[in-house]
């Protein structure tokens, strides 16, 4: 396999990165300030110095020590030592910032999350119950499996627009066009379920919130339909990206639901059975909080990922894990972008940045005509690839 295409970076080699950094990144840390109003004045500094070493290219700087994931940390920043917010790789210093946030917020000492209210007002709107309940409803009755798999699968598909880091993805809601599915290979991955006994499937979660519930009811589908023996949900250990999921979100979604009354009662009833006999399982990692590759998993994630029928990868950053958060040529594919990853890999994603393979050219430059190249960050389009 010739070599991967370098990294995107923020050095302006690609704009939609370089203004990420230098004026997203601290936008976000400036609503943390503003949606934490009791946050003392020591963390009000450090917060407000982040966000100016942001947009003033200021050095990066490591985590605090000692902390969990400091190993990891240190190993991963020291490629990186000496370089600049705005002359990095993207990829390395967008979880790096989110990071720092949590120092700044002292997170290990007080486990409070900079970004609960953002996820506890997606857990509470409107939007989030209808449009769980309408792929509830599309998927109900007396259908085949694989049929409702697909049903579900869908919908969580267009479950990651709704991401609170990218606020142009998130006012789309989760409506879509046909047209807007760049790729679809959703039934390649139930036919490959089909094959056999049922396994153990994993699923690379993202978004709290709306995305979050739908990737739940895929999970009941898979558990009670018998097409997965066992539906192993990876999160977040620490937040991070504003919305991605940990193990305490997914808890209280689940709390959410039951309170909710009806079908959602109904389904949290299930998973929370499903937990209880181990069929249903959380599994938190520091892995996912970084910018780590899918060929690169520690021994840990790489042991369990092999034996698993089928690896569900959620969203922008999973997809980022999966290219190399690279550029890649005409023609290049997913299972070549993935070499080295240890399972059958399904990427759901709504496109958010430029890393993209497995669409032809001829669409790539039609769209690009269209909408001058910024179709790849809005999440307007997505894609549903499969790698056996």
């Amino acid at each position: 396999m010739p070599a991967r295409p370098a990294p995107i970076r923020t050095d302006g080699s690609n704009p939609f990165a370089r203004r990420s950094m230098a004026e997203r990144l601290p936008r976000i840390v400036q609503d943390t300030l503003q949606r934490n109003p009791d946050y003392p004045a020591s963390i009000n500094d450090d917060l407000r110095r982040l966000r100016d070493d942001l947009a003033a290219d200021a050095s990066l700087r490591r985590p605090r020590r000692p902390a969990p994931d400091g190993d990891l940390w240190r190993r991963r920043f020291a490629p990186h030592a000496g370089e600049t917010w705005l002359g990095t790789e993207w990829f390395f210093s967008e979880t790096l910032a989110y990071r720092l946030v949590l120092d700044a917020c002292r997170y290990w000492s007080t486990r409070r999350d900079p970004f609960a209210l953002f996820k506890r007002e997606e857990r509470h709107s409107e939007a989030l119950w209808d449009t769980l309940g309408g792929v509830l409803e599309a998927a109900a009755g007396e259908r085949r499996p694989g049929e409702r798999l697909r049903e579900h699968l869908v919908g969580a598909l267009w479950g990651n627009r709704m991401d609170r880091s990218v606020q142009q993805s998130l006012d789309q809601g989760t409506a879509a066009a046909d047209a807007h599915l760049l790729a679809n290979d959703c039934s390649a991955a139930i036919d490959h379920l089909l094959v056999g006994e049922p396994g153990a499937v994993h699923v690379l979660m993202d978004n709290a919130g709306t995305e979050e519930a739908l990737d739940l009811a895929t999970a009941d589908c898979l558990l009670e339909t018998d097409l997965a023996r066992q539906v192993v949900l990876h999160v977040k250990m620490q937040p991070v990206l504003v919305s991605d999921a940990t193990g305490r979100d997914v808890l209280a979604m689940l709390e959410a639901m039951a309170e909710r009354g009806g079908r959602p009662e109904a389904l949290a009833e299930r998973l929370n059975g499903h937990l209880q006999t181990g069929r249903l399982r959380l599994a938190p990692d520091f892995f996912w909080s970084t910018a780590g590759r899918l060929w690169e998993l520690p021994p840990r994630l790489h042991e369990s990922l092999a034996d698993a029928q089928l690896v569900i990868g959620k969203g922008d950053v999973n997809y980022r894990r999966a290219t190399h958060d690279a550029v890649w040529p005409a023609g290049a594919t997913l299972a070549e972008a993935v070499k080295g990853f240890p399972a059958p890999l399904l990427s759901l994603r709504t496109i958010k940045s430029d890393t993209l393979v497995g669409v032809d050219a001829e669409t790539t430059e039609r769209l690009d005509a269209e909408h001058e190249h910024n179709w790849r960050t809005t999440g307007t389009y997505a894609v549903a690839q499969f790698a056996e």
